[in-house]
C-alpha cells in the first residue's frame, strides 16, 4: 500500500464513500468496517484516524440519540402542561383579589343579649387626700419624713424657720402683757375713786342727817317763839342745800361707775385682742413644724433642705390609704351615654369593679372625667395606679352581634366581606349596622347568625369585590 498524505485521504472520503457493513444483531447500533477487516476492528481501533492512516474508505461515525433523553423531555413538556393547566384554574377572576389566610382575621355573626360598652381609662386616687402647704414664708430647716413613709396626724414632716416670725410673736406676747397690766392699773385706779366717791357720799349723808334735824327742831321752836325766822330760814336753807348735794353725788357717782365699768370693758377687749394677736403669733410659729394632719403614707415631698418657699406653696402630699376611688377619663362623644350609677368593669386591674358617682360637666383635651366609686379592690391596688375597663350603658337582648370590624361605622350601611361555606371565597356584602362597642357591633340587617366576617383591615383590598383565601 503506497503511503498516502491523511489530508489526501481526507479528500477522497468527501468523493468516496463504501458503503458500511452492520452488524445484524437486533439492535440498532450501526457499526462501521473496512471491506477485508474482522468486524469490531473499528470499534477496537476507537477512531477514524487510524482507518485514515491505513489508507481505507469508511463512513462518519454519527452518534444515536438515546432513549433515556427522549422519555426525559416528554416528562418535562408533561409537567409543564400541569403546571400551566393549574395557574390557569386557579388564577383569580376578574375582581377577584388572592390574600393569604394569615392576613385574614374572622368573626362569626351570633345572637345573644348585647351589653353596650364604652371604654374609659384613668388612674386610682385616694378618697382623702392632704396637701401640706406652707402657712408662710420660711426656709427648709428639716426634712423629717420621705415618701412612702407611714405617719399618723401629729406626725412632723418638714420643719420650717422664719426670724421675722419669730420677733413678731414675742412682741405680741410682749404687748398682751403689757394690755394686762394697763387693765390691772386702770381697775385699781378707779376702785380707789369709788370707794372715795363712796366715803364722800357717807359723809354728805350724814351732813345732811343733821341739817334735817336742825331745821325741824329750828321750825318747832320757831312756832314757840323761842327762834327767830331768820334762823328758821337758815336751818331749813342748809338742809335742802345738803339735799341736793347728794343727789348731785349720787348721780355723779353712778356715772362714774358707768364710766369705769366701760373703761375695763375696753382695756379687758385690748388684753383679749392682743392675747388673740399673741397666740395666733404663737400657733403661727408652732405651725413651721408642718404636720401629717391625717393618717396615711406620703405621696410627695417636692422639697430639699434649705430651700426657701412662700406662703401657700406645697410642701407634700399625704393620702389616706383606706379608701381609693377611680378618676377616668371618657372621649366625648361617648360620654352622652354614661349616667350616674352606671356599672364598671375594669380589665386593668382584673376582677375590680365600680360605679360612676358623678360626671364632670367640663370638657378637658376632648374628653369628659368621671369619678367611681370601687368595689373589689384587689390588696395590691395603689395611689395613682394606672387603670382602664369598660362603662356599661345598656344591654340590647337576644340581638346579632359580630366582632366590630376595623373602620365599621355605627347606625348606617357598611360593606364587609362575608366568607362562602368553605371558607376560601369571602365576597363584598352591604351590612346595615346598628349600636355598638369598642369590639362588638349589633346588626341591623344584611347578615344572618352563622355568617363569618372579615373584621381585619380591608382597606388595601378596596377594589376587589372577592377575596379567594388561600
Amino acid at each position: 500500500m503506497i503511503d498516502r498524505d491523511a489530508g489526501e485521504v481526507e479528500a477522497e472520503l468527501t468523493t468516496t464513500i463504501v458503503p458500511s457493513q452492520y452488524r445484524d444483531d437486533g439492535s440498532r447500533k450501526r457499526e462501521p468496517v473496512l471491506p477485508g477487516m474482522p468486524k469490531n476492528t473499528m470499534k477496537s481501533c476507537g477512531c477514524r484516524r487510524h482507518a485514515l492512516r491505513l489508507g481505507a474508505d469508511v463512513d462518519i461515525v454519527r452518534p444515536r440519540p438515546s432513549r433515556r433523553k427522549h422519555a426525559l423531555f416528554a416528562a418535562l413538556v408533561g409537567l409543564a402542561v400541569v403546571v400551566v393547566a393549574t395557574v390557569i384554574r386557579s388564577a383569580p377572576a376578574r375582581g377577584e383579589l388572592l390574600v393569604e389566610k394569615t392576613s385574614v382575621l374572622t368573626e362569626a355573626v351570633v345572637r345573644k343579649d348585647f351589653v353596650r360598652k364604652v371604654s374609659v381609662t384613668g388612674s386610682l386616687v385616694p378618697d382623702r387626700v392632704e396637701w401640706l402647704s406652707a402657712p408662710t414664708a420660711a426656709r427648709i430647716a428639716r426634712i423629717v419624713v420621705r415618701p412612702g413613709a407611714t405617719v399618723t396626724a401629729s406626725t412632723v414632716v418638714v420643719v420650717l424657720e422664719n426670724p421675722d416670725l419669730e420677733l413678731l410673736a414675742l412682741e405680741a406676747e410682749q404687748r398682751a402683757a403689757s394690755a394686762e397690766s394697763a387693765r390691772v392699773q386702770l381697775e385699781a385706779r378707779t376702785d380707789a375713786e369709788s370707794r372715795a366717791q363712796a366715803a364722800s357720799l357717807v359723809s354728805l349723808h350724814a351732813d345732811l342727817g343733821d341739817a334735817r334735824r336742825h331745821a325741824d327742831s329750828s321750825e318747832r321752836l320757831s312756832r314757840e317763839g323761842l327762834l327767830g325766822d331768820i334762823d328758821r330760814h337758815d336751818a331749813i336753807a342748809k338742809s335742802a342745800g345738803l339735799a341736793a348735794r347728794v343727789t348731785a353725788e349720787e348721780s355723779r357717782k353712778s356715772a362714774l361707775d358707768a364710766g369705769r365699768a366701760r373703761q375695763i370693758a375696753a382695756q379687758a377687749a385690748e388684753v383679749a385682742r392682743l392675747r388673740e394677736i399673741a397666740a395666733f403669733r404663737k400657733k403661727q410659729l408652732a405651725s413651721l413644724e408642718v404636720r401629717a394632719k391625717i393618717d396615711g403614707i406620703v405621696q410627695d415631698v417636692p422639697l430639699e433642705n434649705g430651700q426657701w418657699v412662700a406662703m401657700g406653696a406645697l410642701l407634700a402630699k399625704v393620702a389616706g390609704p383606706e379608701k381609693l376611688r377611680g378618676e377616668l377619663k371618657v372621649a366625648e362623644a361617648s360620654a352622652k351615654d354614661v349616667r350616674k350609677g352606671a356599672l364598671v368593669r375594669f380589665e386593668s386591674p382584673a376582677g375590680m369593679t365600680g360605679a360612676v358617682e358623678r360626671i364632670d360637666p367640663a370638657v378637658v383635651a376632648g374628653t369628659v372625667k368621671l369619678v367611681v366609686s370601687l368595689a373589689n379592690v384587689p390588696p395590691q391596688a395603689r395611689a395613682d395606679q394606672a387603670v382602664s375597663g369598660n362603662v356599661e350603658i345598656e344591654t340590647i337582648p337576644h340581638a346579632l352581634v359580630v366582632g366590630r370590624p376595623m373602620g365599621a361605622k355605627e347606625s348606617g350601611a357598611n360593606e364587609l366581606f362575608v366568607l362562602s361555606a368553605d371558607g376560601k371565597l369571602a365576597a363584598r356584602t352591604v351590612a346595615r349596622l346598628g349600636r355598638g362597642s369598642p369590639r362588638e357591633i349589633e346588626i341591623e340587617s344584611g347578615l344572618r347568625e352563622g355568617d363569618r366576617v372579615v373584621v381585619s383591615d380591608t382597606s388595601a383590598w378596596d377594589s376587589a369585590r372577592t377575596l379567594r383565601i388561600r
